[in-house]
């Protein structure tokens, strides 16, 4: 389906679509097609990060509402994120079927089980186990695994499966010398950067710190709860539109009441679009994708740096043709209004959403 009227920076344009790709972006009459009526244009937002929405988790293996719900809110394509649960669970997960309309599924993000005890964050700590690269190879379609360097064996399991799977450092208690070496061996992203990892410090940068000097890419949730404005503003300036990746780190929970909620062997607490273990501990994060790039904005981030972040530069991370509007990539595409409110959401040259006049 073709799109004309769309302002795609600043310039109103037609887009040519066909077999689900773009074709030419033109100013010539295109006939039939979705009018834009002169809103932005932006490409389908990608998650590297995300676990689930509006009661639905990955862990659940419904795909089918999984992709029906992030497309409705602007995420055209994701890594469907495992959380450190049984091998069960995850092999379980790992062995649905993930091509039911909607938003397009890229492979699975694997948050664990290798990870820190002292960083497990919302992790259950009964299912953390040691690296194990013949039980990772036991999984498939495993795009990215987050990683703690510093257990056992860690460091020569990143060495191995990076030569096939992208590695992300977190949920980690890693130095920055530790950091350094498992970037030198092979990792290339560190996992919702500055959350369940040692911290940054003047005489102990962390893996933040190692991530700068090795320019790794950062994943950034950019709710203004898990980070403050400053430091999203900080990463910002230091990784550069180029290597911050904005993620959502959605769970079950997100979009949902205030209220007291079960899942995954847990009880959640969603309390002013927060989402919380009863302990305390911050356990995921309430918005989707397209949230965190409002907030960004809000932030003082340039629009299309925001954009960039959380669409070309993830596909750029992940090698796949998505990302941006031009001649021979996907047609993921959103229409936005000027306050960045989602009117319409393309996957692969189809609408697959479009705001009702009641909305």
């Amino acid at each position: 389906m073709n799109i004309k009227n769309a302002r795609i920076d600043g310039e109103i344009r037609n887009v040519l679509i066909s077999g689900g790709i773009i074709r030419e972006i033109t100013d010539r009459e295109l006939g039939q097609g979705y009018d834009a009526k002169g809103n932005r244009v932006i490409p389908g937002l990608i998650d590297l990060h995300t676990h689930g929405m509006l009661g639905e988790g990955v862990m659940g293996g419904n795909f089918a509402e999984l992709n029906r719900a992030y497309a409705n809110h602007g995420t055209t394509s994701y890594l469907a994120t495992t959380s450190t649960m049984s091998l069960e669970q995850i092999h379980r997960v790992n062995d649905q079927p993930t091509d039911a309309p909607g938003a397009q599924v890229l492979g699975f993000h694997m948050e664990g089980p290798f990870i820190s005890r002292e960083f497990k964050g919302g992790m259950l700590e009964k299912y953390i186990r040691k690296p194990d690269v013949e039980l990772f190879r036991s999984f498939h379609d495993v795009k990215m695994i987050t990683v703690a360097p510093e257990v056992e064996g860690a460091m020569d399991f990143i060495r191995e499966i990076a030569k096939e799977t992208k590695v992300s450092l977190g949920h980690t208690a890693a130095g920055y010398e530790t950091a350094l070496a498992a970037f030198d061996a092979g990792a290339v992203m560190l996992t919702h950067t500055f959350n369940a990892m040692a911290p940054l410090l003047k005489r102990e940068p962390g893996p933040a710190g190692a991530a700068i000097m090795r320019h790794a890419y950062c994943q950034m949730i950019t709710d203004g709860f898990h980070i403050q404005a400053p430091l999203v503003i900080a990463a910002y300036r230091m990784f550069g539109p180029d290597r911050m990746v904005l993620i959502s780190d959605s769970t079950e929970e997100a979009g949902l009441p205030d209220g007291e909620y079960h899942h995954q062997e847990k009880v959640k607490i969603v309390k002013n679009k927060t989402i919380r273990l009863p302990n305390g501990t911050i356990s995921g994060c309430w918005n989707c994708l397209l949230d965190n790039v409002r907030t960004c904005v809000r932030f003082g981030i340039p629009f299309s740096d925001a954009v960039r972040m959380a669409s070309r530069t993830p596909a750029e991370f992940l090698g796949v043709k998505k990302g941006q509007i031009k001649e021979g990539y996907d047609a993921d595409l959103l229409v936005i209004g000027d306050n960045m409110d989602l009117i319409s959401t393309m996957v692969q040259g189809e609408i697959f959403y479009e705001r009702s006049t009641q909305e």
